[in-house]
């Protein structure tokens, strides 16, 4: 290697060049094994390893998939997908993005964003190595195991503890740029959110029954001044709620309230409350009435109550919070890395933590960790910070925003031909033709820069490396085959079960595409696998678009090709969409945009007779139910919802993992590093 002292500069000769010896590379084999239990439509980190500079990694990738048991055999198949990807350190740290001067002289001065993390430290916890993190939460998969515990062994309680948090941003970097559907500007994760804000006060009163007249004192988040009269009733009453959602409750927790009056006297209630609908209430009611107190003096007498606090026994035990689906604006991923940039001019790291934006700090809050209102921790939910894919591309699963085309400063408004003089120019029309068609082009590919360029220029060039890097995939196809009972067997509700009973097992057909990836680092890099398994959907539940027609002049002629976009109609999701009024005329929704006469052009899979209801044969399909209220479909989006596509298994709730995955990593690296581990003498 050679440079000129000082620095390169332009034009400057080589009379002082220096010439610096090179590193030499050596060979190592990084090849392991990832094994992990998965559930559908989840992206599950499977490798998370540092690439430096002058680093080049050939991966073979192979992969191995089975499942548990299903309760029939299934007609349908799953798509298996390995993804590798490049994500420089550059891209979250400002200081490294603009080459500045002096910084290469105190590299210490780079900090690495950091990720903070809090849990609960129990020497005797029956959860073991797995009570501060979830083995199959997000953290877990990027290969953070634990907090650690106190640094004396007698005490327990509370951990905080910081990791770097680019593998976490890397993430979901890639989340946004390779998976999400930018269309519908939001992203879904899973989430646990049943243990936040389960407890709530909504009133405090203090009522003074004095004869036959009461005197009523609210409380709550106040203290008051009260009269008591000579020989008076004082009663405490209580309105409260234990807020219980994405979850199964367990036992009934006791409640202790603490009421201390002016001279500082306190009076303790005990109580339980008991689990009705939605909601801990008291077993009275909303609302229990408690005399803590006659006052039974000479005189009347001034006292000064206050509530003070509510401390909950027999808590709900950890680990019984069912996961949800969250979702957050996507383009709070933006939000995030123009956040890191701004921290450049700080001195100290950038730290996620709970007050984070989500996707980012949603995990580590209360309710990602399960606070109790007691204060303790404890693991995070199964499979919680995951993020959702999205359904493979179909008819149903592709549209543009209407707001592209006909909202404000849409296409059509940007390109309509103005008649304000009573007539218009075929220059003007020429123009907004063009204008039209470009903007099309745009709408089409994304709407973001690169697909600014890519649609108006059709170039093909050199990309600066400012989003994570797609380096290959392996893809294969997990199929289902039959499995008939030659014995006999009793089932988990006890019924016996004939001799040829059918149900089956999940196994990766022959179809191998790809695996096989080269990757050369150019700077500090995090290189992250990602894995995922999709359902390739069937659909039952719509009116095909062509028992719509009404006239010849309904049918496609070839003259009107290229004639712009139509409405996605949601009549072909699900008719129940769909609203007829008194005159009988048909009233459609829409969900968006699609090319014209795209209908001619695509299919989707269907699922009629048994396979199509419900209580029936539906369960041996990879059905797309959609779920309907009275305002039509409710859940119109092209996200998995992993618990959808359980149905065929025994468990069925979203935190069900019912697929076995094995992959194998051959890794071979070659980097500037001495294979050599003593020095020469």
């Amino acid at each position: 290697m050679k440079t000129t002292l000082g620095g390169d500069r332009l034009g400057s000769g080589g009379k002082q060049e220096v010439s610096m010896r090179n590193y030499e590379r050596s060979t190592h084999d990084l090849s392991y094994i990832w094994r992990s239990s998965m559930s559908s439509g989840t992206l599950v980190p499977f490798m998370s390893e540092v690439g430096l500079p002058g680093d080049s990694f050939d991966i073979d990738l192979s992969c191995d998939v089975k499942t548990l048991p299903t309760v029939g055999p299934l007609f349908g198949s799953y798509k298996v997908q390995l993804d590798v990807f490049q994500c420089p350190v550059r891209l979250y740290q400002g200081k490294l993005h603009m080459n500045m001067l002096n910084i290469g002289m105190d590299m210490s001065a780079v900090k690495l964003p950091q990720l903070k993390l809090r849990g609960d430290y129990d020497q005797d916890s029956p959860l073991g190595d797995n009570q501060q993190l979830n083995s199959s939460s997000i953290f877990s998969y990027l290969n953070i195991r634990g907090l650690g515990r106190k640094a004396t062994t007698a005490q327990e309680g509370e951990i905080e503890r910081k990791f770097n948090a680019i593998p976490y941003l890397s993430y979901w970097d890639i989340y946004k740029q390779y998976y999400s559907n930018k269309q519908e500007e939001r992203g879904f994760m899973v989430h646990s959110q049943g243990d936040d804000n389960r407890f709530s006060v909504t009133q405090v009163q203090i009522n003074v029954i004095d004869g036959s007249s009461t005197s009523n004192y609210n409380i709550l988040g106040s203290s008051q001044s009260i009269v008591l009269p000579k020989n008076a009733q004082v009663q405490l009453v209580v309105t409260s709620t234990w807020q219980a959602t994405g979850f199964t409750p367990y036992g009934d927790p006791d409640y202790t309230l603490v009421m201390y009056d002016i001279n500082g006297a306190a009076t303790t209630v005990i109580g339980s409350l008991g689990w009705t609908g939605n909601q801990y209430t008291s077993q009275t009611g909303t609302t229990f009435t408690t005399v803590f107190n006659n006052y039974n003096g000479p005189t009347n007498v001034t006292s000064t109550f206050e509530w003070t606090t509510m401390t909950l026994n027999n808590v709900l035990p950890a680990g019984l919070n069912e996961p949800t689906l969250f979702e957050f604006p996507l383009d709070n991923i933006d939000e995030m890395r123009m956040n890191l940039l701004e921290h450049v001019k700080q001195s100290s790291a950038y730290l996620i933590d709970e007050s984070s934006i989500s996707p980012y700090g949603t995990p580590l809050g209360r309710a990602g960790q399960g606070q109790y209102p007691d204060g303790e921790f404890f693991k995070l939910a199964s499979q919680e910070g995951l993020g959702i894919k999205t359904y493979q591309s179909d008819l149903f699963n592709n549209w543009i925003s209407t707001e592209w085309i006909d909202g404000q400063n849409g296409i059509n408004e940007i390109s309509a031909v103005s008649t304000a003089g009573g007539q218009f120019t075929i220059d003007s029309l020429n123009l907004a033709y063009k204008v039209y068609q470009m903007l099309n082009r745009i709408a089409l590919s994304g709407g973001s820069y690169d697909d600014w360029l890519d649609a108006t220029y059709t170039h093909e060039r050199s990309k600066g490396h400012e989003n994570p890097i797609y380096c290959g995939s392996l893809i294969k196809e997990l199929a289902f085959e039959e499995v008939i009972s030659h014995a006999d067997i009793t089932d988990q509700q006890q019924q016996q079960q004939p001799l040829g009973t059918l149900a089956g097992r999940g196994r990766l057909t022959g179809k191998h595409k790809g695996g096989k990836i080269k990757i050369k680092c150019d700077e500090v890099s995090q290189i992250i696998a990602i894995a995922s398994i999709t359902p390739r959907i069937d659909y039952s539940q719509g009116n095909r678009w062509d028992v719509n027609l009404e006239t010849m002049n309904d049918y496609h002629k070839p003259q009107m090709d290229q004639i712009g976009f139509q409405n996605l109609i949601s009549d072909g999701m699900h008719w129940e969409d769909t609203k007829i009024n008194q005159s009988g005329d048909v009233l459609y929704s829409t969900v968006g945009k699609q090319p014209a006469w795209i209908n001619y052009m695509t299919n989707v899979n269907q699922c009629r007779g048994s396979f199509a209801e419900k209580d029936n044969s539906m369960f041996m399909t990879l059905n797309r139910r959609y779920e309907t209220s009275e305002n039509g479909i409710e859940d119109i989006t092209t996200y998995v919802d992993p618990s959808k596509y359980n149905n065929i298994f025994a468990t069925t709730s979203l935190d069900s993992q019912n697929f076995w995955v094995q992959i194998g990593i051959k890794n071979i690296a070659r980097r500037k590093m001495s294979a050599k581990v003593i020095p020469n003498l």
